[in-house]
């Protein structure tokens, strides 16, 4: 009884073996291959970050340094891979944790790069909570932060600008929300603006997709210079904002509708990607990069460069692009 007990205390205390093979692997290559081919086909960046990644399941993390040589590449980038058992919780690149559950979100390090990290395919299957398939979800997550690891230079340059010129430190993406969701008026005038940008998206002919943008752009103005007249860094913020999000939701909903990627129908690509609609910088966000894709097809290289072209510039050079301006 004894040497029974003290082997499977023995047993219990035996860490995890983790490699970097079978599911990990496969969707790793799965989901880098398909930001790949996102830039390659819409985007096309002149320069490709390659961030840290740290993705991690139930039992393992797998950390992803670039390198110049490595064993995993795909296309142009190739990291080294350092797999490791842990106990819960997962460090961070500088200091850190984060507890290993479902999540994922994009960060920069220290000297100036990105990191990026994520669960794992296994983790999102175990919320049986979660109505959407999981299959998809992770791969829709991983397509939206991913994005936000491209745009360092770029939209993450304007929000560190917005910053050091006195935007609050803790200020992102929800802080209007949370600061205005409560204003009277406030609300109806954002979904107002909401409801028009994906009129526009989902219009049939170019005339109405314009009228119904440069409207909800008209109702956008309306609302920051009702509430926003005396705070102009954050009528700056919000657009900024917009634009980081809604790129991030953009590049999530044009895998889904990718033959290739997960092959949704249009229509149902944007159900699935604003789920229960409770952010609102990425469900109008959404709507006002799918406005853009049916006026102006190029504006993704403009959003994703190093110049961060918001929203709002966007909207004119989409009438410039038409010759109205």
């Amino acid at each position: 009884m004894i040497a029974l007990l003290s082997a499977l205390l023995l047993t219990a205390s035996v860490p995890p073996r983790c490699v970097f093979e079978d599911e990990p692997r496969r969707w790793t290559e799965q989901a880098l291959q398909a930001w790949d081919q996102l830039d390659h086909d819409r985007i096309r960046m002149q320069a490709p970050t390659t961030p840290t990644l740290i993705l991690f399941d139930e039992a393992c993390v797998y950390r992803f340094t670039p390198a110049t040589a490595g064993p995993f590449r795909v296309n142009r980038r190739t990291y080294s891979v350092r797999a490791e058992a842990h106990a819960g919780m997962v460090d961070l690149p500088g200091g850190g944790q984060v507890p290993a559950r479902k999540l994922s979100f994009a960060a920069p390090t220290e000297d100036g790069g990105m990191f990026f990290v994520m669960s794992l395919p296994a983790v999102w299957r175990a919320d049986k909570a979660e109505a959407r398939d999981p299959a998809r979800l992770a791969m829709v997550v991983f397509m939206h932060e991913f994005a936000h690891t491209q745009q360092g230079a770029g939209l993450g340059r304007r929000i560190d600008d917005l910053i050091r010129r006195g935007l609050p430190e803790s200020a992102d993406d929800d802080s209007l929300q949370k600061t205005w969701s409560s204003v009277p008026g406030y609300v109806e005038a954002y979904e107002h603006e909401r409801d028009l940008l994906y009129a526009s998206a989902q219009a049939a002919t170019y005339e109405v997709r314009r009228a119904k943008l440069d409207e909800a752009a008209a109702a956008m103005d309306r609302r920051r210079e009702t509430y926003l007249a005396d705070k102009p860094l954050w009528r700056e913020a919000d657009d900024v904002f917009l634009t980081f999000e809604g790129t991030g939701n953009w590049a999530a909903w044009a895998w889904l509708t990718d033959p290739k990627g997960g092959a949704m129908a249009p229509q149902d690509a944007t159900a699935f990607v604003r789920g229960g609609r409770r952010w609102w910088s990425q469900d109008e966000g959404l709507g006002a990069m799918l406005a853009l894709d049916g006026l102006m097809p190029e504006w993704p290289g403009l959003a994703f460069s190093d110049q961060g072209v918001t929203f709002r510039d966007l909207i004119v050079l989409s009438r410039q692009a038409k010759g109205q301006d």
